[in-house]
């Protein structure tokens, strides 16, 4: 009997799922020792390729990069292929053009187009596949709402599933992420803060809808004290499936929800600063990109501090501002987050990092557009370019820098980096 290579995906991930299962019966992500993958980096419509040394002590850049129509959003990798949003809304006055792309990856790790990009109505802010890697569902910010496409065989972008449902995305949804069973999503609605003088507050709230066959139906709102000063960023789980931990922005706190029947407890079980104690946050100050460990054992939330002051005649960012990757020790049991280590990213405003399949290293990008940014350190003045920067991950979880190497934006942004398995 023959079996479709997308059905022979499934269930050969079905099967690596099943030996995984622990004591508990719960679905023990692993890191995988032999696993090969690069790390891709955007900047602006580029896509770059780096590749791990064996004793992660440096970086190397590996061949030419892939340019895509407009600049790179978020991306998504799932098997054998890379899923990417592009968009204008940075560098067109009236943005208009926002794109998804299917990228094939070979035995060798390159990318190549699959077909051609599908057009969107508005920016994608996020993007994700579900478990069967049958849909690609994506979040905008302007309008906050949903999409869901249909994925086809070869692994090219099919046509939107129109939505029985109407859905409630809240204010400025800002994740889109499968709930660990694979039945429902959640949506962080980050809101926007109060403008003094200005706009009310759009208060957050985390969104969860169930899931079936591409269709989405409203389930439940998460949003303690109302949703005000809930500024939910991104979500992350842990590998047991109890817990998801859910990334304040503004307020740079990590709240940790129980999950049951896929639902969240209505209330934080946990709420831990993502800041060092001796630290606290203020404007200028927010938590961004959230990743577990593939032990499920630590976990790393990134700080970026862009709080300004004006020093010796110039605009330089503040010296009291926080910038750090937060590396978080994580009961087991309980699934409690204690923050074990404040590790310096070497550069300024890391809005992504991601880690190797194999667990053993962690790779950090800069964000801003503007190039080389100016902080006060005491009474100098440092320049700190635009940066990729490589850690080891250490036996505990905590992060020894190893490499890092300046990047040329040209004034285009960092939004997304990942490791892309081959």
């Amino acid at each position: 009997m023959a079996v479709h290579r997308r059905r022979f995906n499934t269930l050969l991930a079905g099967a690596t799922g099943a030996a995984a299962l622990g004591r508990l019966e719960t679905l023990a992500a692993q890191p995988r020792a032999t696993a090969r993958a690069d790390f891709y980096a955007n900047v602006g419509p580029k896509l770059l390729r780096y590749r791990v040394a064996d004793d992660v002590a440096s970086l190397t850049e590996i061949g030419e990069p892939l340019v895509l129509p407009e600049e790179i959003q978020e991306a998504w990798s799932r098997g054998s292929f890379l899923y990417v949003a592009t968009s204008d809304a940075h560098t067109a006055k009236v943005p208009r053009n926002h794109y998804l792309h299917a990228l094939a990856v070979d035995s060798s790790g390159a990318l190549k187009p699959v077909a051609g990009p599908v057009r969107l109505r508005y920016r994608p802010i996020y993007i994700t596949v579900d478990p069967r890697g049958e849909h690609l569902l994506c979040a905008y910010n302007d309008p906050s709402s949903v999409t869901v496409h249909r994925l086809n065989a070869d692994g090219s972008i099919g046509a939107e599933v129109v939505q029985a449902a109407t859905l409630d995305a809240g204010v400025y949804a800002h994740q889109i992420r499968f709930m660990p069973s694979g039945r429902a999503v959640i949506v962080p609605a980050r809101g926007n803060e109060a403008m003094p003088g200005g706009r009310e507050e759009d208060r957050g709230a985390l969104k969860i809808f169930g899931y079936e066959n591409g269709q989405l139906v409203n389930r439940q709102s998460v949003a303690p004290n109302g949703g005000h000063d809930f500024r939910c960023r991104h979500v992350e789980f842990h590998s047991s499936g109890r817990f998801a931990y859910v990334v304040i922005e503004a307020q740079n706190e990590l709240h940790t929800y129980r999950i049951v029947d896929d639902r969240l407890s209505a209330e934080p079980v946990f709420v831990t600063s993502t800041l060092a104690a001796s630290t606290r946050s203020k404007p200028g100050q927010a938590a961004s990109a959230i990743r577990m460990h593939p032990n499920g054992r630590t976990l790393y939330v990134a700080n970026r501090g862009r709080g300004k002051e004006t020093f010796r005649g110039e605009e330089v960012i503040s010296e009291g501002m926080a910038n750090s990757i937060a590396v978080f020790a994580v009961n087991p049991d309980t699934g409690e987050p204690r923050l074990i280590q404040s590790a310096d990213p070497q550069s300024l405003d890391v809005r992504m990092f991601a880690l190797h399949p194999d667990g053993r290293s962690l790779v950090a990008t800069s964000h801003e557009s503007e190039g080389p940014i100016q902080r006060r350190v005491g009474n100098d003045i440092e320049v700190v370019p635009p940066r990729i920067v490589l850690f080891r991950v250490e036996a505990d979880g905590r992060l020894t820098f190893r490499y890092r190497q300046d990047v040329r934006a040209d004034g285009a942004f960092l939004l997304w980096c990942g490791a892309v398995a081959y």
